[in-house]
């Protein structure tokens, strides 16, 4: 047999190889690509700027029209059953920040675009809580909990992440991350300052 004859063989082999269909399981195994706001760099490549040039309306479009810098009782009103009597002194303090940071919780079924269209389960006691500081609010921070009915929120939490990841962090800092059984997702407004690097830790973990 000559060497070309050996080539065509060899060429038709691997064409037949990856023709082969995916493995079943393969869809289950496979890793979600998030995808980041572009940036632009100089022609040094020493520094760069966002190259989308996103406001907080892009962001509030995202959210059902929730921004950074709204009040309690603003944030409330966008909520498909508002908590009556909502407002700043009726908030529950939230200890783990220096200063005076107030919050309160809405269940996920309960918040509406904020949900973010989730197709994976995420937790009958799954919520998203709004951080207030005197200047507004700060941070939204999507806690994710798994339960008998939902034993692993990670994928919800990937859905909900893909969703803000691709944000200029000029608008807002997405971070992703796991205490004890619950995937927590902090969208935090980029201008708090030293709130941003506070996290929230599940009590008696």
């Amino acid at each position: 047999m000559g060497p070309r004859r050996s080539a065509m063989l060899l060429m038709l082999a691997a064409g037949q190889a990856c023709a082969q269909p995916a493995p079943p399981d393969s869809a289950a195994n496979a890793k979600r690509i998030f995808v980041p706001s572009p940036l632009q760099w100089d022609s040094a490549m020493l520094s760069y700027r966002p190259a989308l040039r996103q406001t907080a309306l892009d962001f509030a479009n995202l959210t059902g029209g929730v921004a950074f810098g709204m009040s309690a009782a603003q944030v409330n009103l966008l909520l498909p059953e508002p908590y009556p009597g909502l407002s700043w002194n009726t908030l529950t303090l939230a200890n783990e920040y220096p200063g005076e940071v107030r919050y309160f919780a809405v269940p996920m079924v309960s918040v509406g675009p904020l949900r973010m269209e989730l197709t994976a389960c995420a937790g009958a006691r799954s919520n998203v809580v709004f951080l207030f500081s005197s200047n507004g609010l700060f941070r939204l921070s999507y806690r994710l909990i798994a339960d008998t009915t939902c034993s692993d929120t990670n994928p919800a939490a990937q859905e909900v992440f893909a969703r803000y990841v691709p944000v200029s962090p000029v608008v807002a800092l997405s971070m992703r991350y796991r205490t004890g059984r619950t995937e927590v997702v902090d969208i935090t407004d980029s201008t708090a300052g030293y709130l941003t690097q506070i996290h929230w830790r599940q009590g008696g973990r």
